[in-house]
């Protein structure tokens, strides 16, 4: 149980665009629409999890022999996320902010981290070197422990996002925040692509 623990500490604490999502979500709209992010990673990794845990064997391989055709659309939709994060950061500056409730973050970051390739990479890499499960009650254990790490990890990049967010001086600088994570979350998208090449 440990070791999927810390596997779920690993995916989480790994920098890449879902951090990224979750840091700027925390900086713009707060802790708790921060922390909703953050879950909403954790339940995606659980979902992996629970799937690498009962069916890995099967499934792993099957989805590393079409690796290239699945972090490639995968990467074009990141790049499409970051494009759309700074059009619509740009058009959040000529008009005043509206209140969103902080619950909305969970859906979309836990969709982004579904189809994020490096979330398929990290498992496809690491998930195999876990201990197998021998039911379906430890594949369930197991990958309850692993998304409790992710959890924890995740929702503290949310609070530490809505720290910075506090501690910037207006709107201005929570915008700067935003745009920057969507740069990143843009940047990991290109890379994707040319690297799946």
């Amino acid at each position: 149980m440990w070791k999927a623990f810390l596997f779920g500490v690993i995916v989480a604490g790994a920098i890449g665009p879902i951090a990224l999502l979750i840091f700027g979500t925390g900086a713009r709209q707060g802790l708790a629409a921060g922390a909703f992010a953050g879950l909403g990673a954790a339940l995606a990794d659980l979902l992996y999890a629970l799937a690498a845990f009962s069916a890995g064997a099967i499934l792993l391989p099957f989805l590393a022999g079409h690796e290239q055709p699945i972090r490639i659309g995968c990467a074009l939709l990141l790049v499409g996320l970051g494009a759309w994060l700074l059009v619509a950061r740009a058009k959040a500056s000529k008009a005043p902010a509206v209140p969103v409730s902080a619950s909305r973050s969970f859906v979309p970051t836990f969709l982004l981290t579904v189809v994020n390739p490096m979330t398929f990479v990290m498992f496809a890499g690491v998930v195999p070197q876990l201990p197998v499960a021998g039911s379906l009650a430890r594949a369930a254990g197991l990958a309850f422990a692993l998304a409790a790490g992710s959890a924890l990890v995740n929702v503290a990049i949310g609070g530490c996002g809505a720290a910075l967010g506090r501690a910037l001086p207006g709107e201005g600088g929570r915008r700067a925040v935003t745009a920057a994570a969507a740069a990143g979350i843009l940047a990991f998208g290109i890379y994707g692509i040319v690297a799946a090449y």
